[in-house]
């Protein structure tokens, strides 16, 4: 009795925080007492030398890539922002580099054997004899471009037409810089995201990113942090990237991982099956 009381409790105060969250403004990723603009020019070369930290140009090489990759929630919120079976899923990503055409297999739990795609952000599933079948699926339609751009986030971020400098910060011990991105303008906007990247200031690699997510709550931001390198055929990865949210005090909402990289395992044309 007394656990369902607190279930029940619980269940109502996530209720009244996402009441009081919905009526807020957009989350806001620009620092107190910022002013725009601060320093464009150094912004844009910060922006290049972390695309060069990156070997963001091997990505022109390759045609596809196969990513063996695992997301675990964590906790009570972390179950309830996701659309999968388990808490902690591994999958097979297969993806056109600067596209958003890509598929995801389920390769653990009860969804085991499962495909889904997305072409033109048109979701599909693929039968046992991998015909594709025009079905809506919103999770899919969330997360297999949402894990694309994070794996891909050093090209793409290079496509941001408004961004500037935020300054310097310790992380870790480590001395990083920051910028501020966006397209348009860096002001909050309701279907575009804000990111905020920090930059090692040395190795000028990623560090961590803070970004919104307009498509989904205009009210939740996160922190996608970059860790343990490794490079796959020149391109540099991370491979754990632990995210914080603004809807948690401490700890972790979900860590992705990359266990491997694979370029050109599939063709693009499979990749792109719905006519």
């Amino acid at each position: 009795m007394k656990k369902s009381l607190k279930y029940i409790t619980l269940i109502l105060s996530l209720i009244i925080l996402v009441g009081l969250f919905i009526d807020c403004k957009l989350t806001d990723l620009r620092p107190a007492g910022y002013e725009y603009p601060n320093n464009i020019e150094k912004a844009k070369h910060l922006l290049e030398e972390m695309g060069k930290a990156h070997q963001i140009n091997k990505w022109n090489d390759i045609e596809t890539y196969n990513v063996i990759f695992e997301d675990e929630f964590y906790g009570f919120l972390g179950k309830r922002t996701h659309g999968f079976q388990e808490q902690k899923m591994e999958f097979s990503l297969n993806y056109i580099p600067k596209t958003f055409n890509g598929q995801l297999k389920i390769l653990s739990g009860k969804e085991k054997g499962e495909i889904w795609g997305i072409q033109s952000w048109n979701t599909y599933c693929l039968d046992e004899k991998n015909n594709p079948k025009a079905e809506e699926n919103k999770n899919m339609k969330f997360y297999i471009p949402t894990y694309q751009y994070f794996i891909e986030f050093p090209i793409r971020i290079q496509e941001a037409t408004s961004i500037d400098y935020l300054g310097t910060k310790m992380i870790n011990e480590v001395k990083a810089e920051g910028i501020i991105a966006s397209w348009n303008t860096v002001e909050p906007q309701n279907d575009l995201d804000q990111y905020v990247i920090w930059i090692d200031a040395i190795n000028k690699r990623i560090i961590k990113i803070a970004y919104t997510v307009r498509d989904k709550y205009r009210f939740v931001s996160g922190v996608a942090h970059y860790q343990d390198y490794k490079e796959y055929n020149g391109i540099i990865l991370p491979s754990t990237m632990p995210v914080e949210s603004n809807l948690l005090k401490n700890g972790y909402l979900h860590k992705m991982s990359i266990k491997s990289f694979t370029p050109n395992k599939v063709s693009s044309i499979s990749l792109t099956p719905l006519k």
